[in-house]
């Protein structure tokens, strides 16, 4: 405190004596310190061929030789003597603290920093990348004085690094896409699925696919992810030549936008969902705009002219699958129109038939037996029940081939047992499946061998006029052996062909595609026998 009359006091003059004795002692030891990394400097400093600086207890700087000079652009006259190159190197505030707050431990006590890296910027702006590793500097009492850090330039290393992981993840985005495309034949899954592989490599969490209505002459939304319902009202449909994806399909080139806020072609639900950017691009195949792969960006989103030609690439490969999955479907309906054909020759030549012959047998019994004649009528109702329980086996064989087929869900087995409780079982024929091995086949054996089975049991139904089917599996050596037998009123093998034997040569060609072959074991009035034998290299036990 100053006295009344304005002048220091005693005690004062005593906290100021200690400040300035304090002050003192530590600019001597300071001194110290510097000439004693004077004369480190002097013997080894300029001989090393990294860049090496050396700071004190105070973050100073006081060493900074020739590669330090050369990297950073700051001459040792600017940097020596002084704590301000860490402001120039690290403008950013925080990031400097970070960096600052690391090197002081170093001076607080004996440490070592050994290999962390940094973003330094130079003085004439550019920014590098740099590998550090700094340790403290102890004297002969243990006390630390300082801290020596050795510099690495790895700008290039890390550039070339960041290019090798670009070039990584594009090819991965690309293969990724090309996995979905080759893994499903299903448009919605394929188009699904490779939005979510573009947009994880883009950084995003919005993006849509439209795709080319021909009847409608529109573009309409096929897939989307992460997009609002106020948005999406807005893009589905669009029309060719109108908005951002218009304009894309209608020139056939990719369009990348910065800032939507000044195109007029956004939507008014873009600008309000608080998305800023916006890249589409063209889905091609054969030099055909199918479509178009749009990804939005939020404020902060960042795009390059490389993730537009990522994206090009992308869309033509999923161009491509979408015309796979097109093809496809229009071949599953082609194949549908097929099978509603066949299935109707058949009605018309079995069930219709026996339809119109029972209205014909029940027309006579009922004559008959108006006239008296019980005993004529009673051979036509015996005729009428014949027919019709015929009529009842066309009928479960037609309803049965209707259904998805069993075997991807249940396997061989499966299939089978299924097969024989829906058809066979519910027509009265008493049906049996005999396995003496569970075993697990390649996926072809298993749908060879089931079409081979469902052909004997179609025999057998229609025309065997069975009343017991066994269908019998077992393993022998290295050969998996299926076997339908029915009681039936059997044929003779030889003469097959002359009458009904397309359903056995179906059976030969299916079973020499897997490398196996048919016996027909058979005899009038002996029923039928089919036994296939197929060799499988590995057959393991269980399902």
């Amino acid at each position: 405190m100053s006295s009344p009359n304005g002048n220091v006091t005693e005690g004062q003059e005593r906290i100021s004596d200690e400040r300035s004795q304090r002050k003192a002692a530590e600019h001597k030891q300071a001194s110290g310190a510097i000439r004693t990394l004077g004369q480190f400097s002097d013997s080894i400093v300029e001989n090393v061929n990294v860049w090496l600086n050396v700071y004190d207890t105070q973050l100073n700087i006081v060493i900074w030789n020739k590669v330090a000079e050369e990297i950073s652009g700051y001459s040792r006259e600017e940097v020596v003597g002084h704590s301000k190159i860490w402001e120039w190197s690290y403008p950013d505030e925080e990031y400097r603290q970070a960096i600052i707050a690391k090197s002081a431990t170093l001076v607080e006590k004996e440490e070592t920093l050994a290999y962390f890296e940094t973003r330094m910027r130079c003085k004439n702006g550019e920014t590098k990348t740099m590998l550090w590793n700094t340790r403290s500097l102890v004297d002969e009492k243990g006390a630390v004085y300082g801290a020596i850090t050795f510099g690495y330039d790895i700008t290039d290393r890390k550039r070339a690094e960041e290019a090798l992981q670009k070039a990584y993840n594009e090819i991965s985005a690309l293969y990724n896409v090309a996995s979905v495309a080759s893994a499903s034949l299903d448009l919605d899954t394929i188009l699904e699925r490779s939005l979510d592989r573009v947009l994880a490599t883009m950084k995003s969490d919005k993006g849509v696919i439209h795709l080319f209505d021909e009847a409608e002459k529109t573009l309409r939304l096929a897939a989307q992810q992460g997009i609002p319902p106020n948005m999406i009202a807005q893009i589905d449909p669009v029309t060719p030549g109108s908005g951002l994806m218009g304009w894309v399909f209608d020139h056939g080139k990719p369009l990348m936008i910065p800032n939507l806020a000044d195109d007029p072609r956004a939507p008014q639900a873009v600008r309000t969902n608080g998305l800023l950017t916006y890249v589409g691009v063209p889905m091609r195949a054969k030099g055909k705009v199918l479509g178009v792969f749009s990804v939005f960006g939020e404020a902060g989103h960042q795009l390059y002219v490389e993730e537009m030609t990522l994206l090009a690439s992308i869309a033509d490969q999923v161009g491509v699958a979408v015309e796979h999955a097109w093809l496809y479907q229009q071949a599953e309906q082609l194949a549908v129109m097929e099978e509603r054909e066949r299935l109707a020759r058949d009605l018309h030549d079995s069930v219709t038939q026996s339809l119109y012959c029972l209205t014909l047998f029940a027309e006579a019994g009922r004559r008959l037996i108006k006239s008296g004649d019980l005993e004529r009528a009673e051979s036509y109702l015996a005729r009428l029940a014949d027919t019709a329980q015929d009529a009842l086996k066309e009928m479960r064989l037609l309803v049965y081939e209707l259904r998805p087929p069993p075997l991807e869900r249940e396997g061989l087995v499966g299939a089978i047992q299924q097969r024989l409780g829906a058809v066979e079982r519910r027509v009265g024929v008493k049906a049996h499946l005999l396995v003496d091995d569970t075993v697990r086949l390649p996926a072809p054996v298993e749908e060879g061998l089931y079409r081979i089975a469902q052909e004997a049991l179609n025999n057998a139904l229609k025309h065997a006029m069975a009343t017991s089917v066994t269908v019998r599996i077992r393993v022998v050596d290295e050969h998996v052996e299926l076997e339908v037998a029915d009681d039936g009123i059997g044929f003779d093998p030889a003469t097959a062909g002359s009458r009904n034997g397309m359903g056995l040569a179906n059976m030969q060609e299916r079973a020499k595609r897997l490398g196996g072959a048919v016996q027909v074991v058979s005899a009038p009035g002996k029923g039928a026998k089919v036994i296939v034998s197929v060799k499988v290299q590995q057959v393991s036990g269980g399902r």
